[in-house]
């Protein structure tokens, strides 16, 4: 197969990417058991730490205290090979306390088929909401193949009772593994339906390097309230 001939495959099969979160249900961490036992709870303290019940691991605190940030966090959970978890609506360095959603997780299932647990963002206390546009598809049997692959990501939409609007308070990041990078950023606007287009008269999206993610991310300085009417879209696509 040559080059264009690959290329243009795969712009045919490009799948979109309809991303949305309200207060309080950005994914931060996503979590897939990965022991030989089975789970009996996970639990989220907001400013002090998660713990983790498992049949073969025992009890896992992670406290806030020692893994200050969320990549720091994610980076021992994996170590310790109980649990698998990636980072998707959240950035490795933000802090981990007063981040998250207090109380305890409830498994779902992902669309590959297996048991996941989400670790929450909780909005007003972490204040932003974020989506992340993932070639992996928001899971973790695709990771390898998502290097093939690269996110589009062509519009984000928010109405956000913030605080303060600001310059520099909407962002687009990239993610390579551990390593984030901005990309843009834009003054945001309070209590008002906002689009941000990313198309121009050149090109139709803004595109990832293969088997990067994108973060599309609305911040405030100190003050984000719970409002019903939250909201962050973010149009993508995988190709």
């Amino acid at each position: 197969m040559s080059v264009n001939s690959f290329y243009a495959d795969r712009a045919l099969l490009k799948r979109p990417i309809l991303g949305h979160v309200t207060t309080d249900t950005p994914v931060a961490i996503r979590l897939r058991y990965v022991g030989t036992g089975t789970v009996t709870s996970i639990t989220t303290t907001t400013a002090t730490n998660i713990v983790m019940i498992t049949s073969d691991g025992g009890t896992d605190t992670y406290a806030f205290a020692t893994y200050t940030t969320v990549g720091s966090l994610v980076d021992a959970i994996n170590k310790d090979g109980i649990f698998e978890a990636i980072v998707l609506d959240s950035l490795r360095s933000y802090a981990t306390a007063s981040q998250f959603v207090t109380g305890a997780i409830t498994a779902s299932t992902h669309i590959e088929g297996y048991s996941i647990w989400d670790v929450l963002v909780d909005t007003s206390a972490a204040y932003y909401f974020a989506f992340c546009a993932d070639p992996a598809n928001r899971g973790f049997f695709q990771l390898a193949k998502s290097k093939s692959h690269r996110v589009n990501l062509r519009e984000i939409k928010y109405y956000i009772d913030m605080g303060t609007a600001a310059a520099d308070s909407v962002q687009l990041w990239e993610r390579n593994g551990t390593v984030e990078t901005q990309v843009n950023g834009w003054l945001s606007v309070n209590a008002t339906a906002t689009t941000i287009n990313l198309a121009s008269a050149n090109v139709d999206m803004y595109s990832a390097l293969e088997g990067n993610q994108l973060i599309a991310l609305v911040k405030d300085a100190g003050a984000l309230a719970d409002a019903t009417t939250n909201y962050l879209d973010v149009s993508a696509s995988i190709e």
